[in-house]
């Protein structure tokens, strides 16, 4: 590899880490309204453990949504702590820069997430989760009336979770980190 070539690597390396551990602009954020999704937790046949990489953002992106997701916001292009599913169809859009999401919850601070779907959807049909903790078989199943907008997602063990989102036909995935 040329010597341009790395320094070109390590400079974007070097605004990854900083991008990271950024604890974002000192803007006041509007926080959503709490929608309470209603959760159903059948028996886990393996005991929830503890997560390493598994691919789970550590601390999610800060930085301005994608310009469909940012209705609402001002500025536009402010940043903020957010997860982009996997194939693009929606985001998970977090209320701290860092670990915004614990396992239990927070009694002074809930865990809200508000999805915007990219692709237009039918209201009232309700956004269904499907969550399974890394490393074991552990799953849980989550309902979000009304479809993507804002909820409160707990879920019952720290650590990595797919979730794996349908909506109005349309389907997502992503990882969301819980910490303890």
């Amino acid at each position: 590899m040329a010597h341009g070539a790395r320094l070109v690597l390590l400079a974007v390396a070097a605004l990854l880490v900083a991008a990271c551990t950024s604890s974002g602009p000192s803007s006041t954020r509007s926080q959503p309204p709490s929608s309470a999704a209603s959760v159903s937790v059948p028996p886990s046949a393996a005991p929830a453990g503890t997560v390493s990489s598994n691919g789970c953002v550590g601390q999610p992106p800060v930085s301005p949504l994608p310009v469909w997701a940012r209705a609402g916001f001002n500025p536009p292009d402010q940043a903020m702590p957010h997860v982009l599913g996997e194939a693009g169809n929606i985001v998970a859009i977090l209320w701290a820069d860092r670990d915004a999401l614990h396992s239990p919850a927070l009694q002074n601070r809930g865990n809200k997430i508000l999805w915007v779907s990219r692709i237009p959807f039918v209201a009232p049909n309700p956004l269904v989760i499907n969550a399974t903790l890394a490393g074991g078989t552990r799953t849980v199943t989550l309902s979000v009336p009304g479809g993507p907008g804002p909820s409160t997602i707990n879920l019952p063990a720290p650590g990595c979770w797919t979730l794996r989102l349908s909506w109005s036909g349309h389907t997502d995935e992503l990882k969301l980190r819980y910490v303890s």
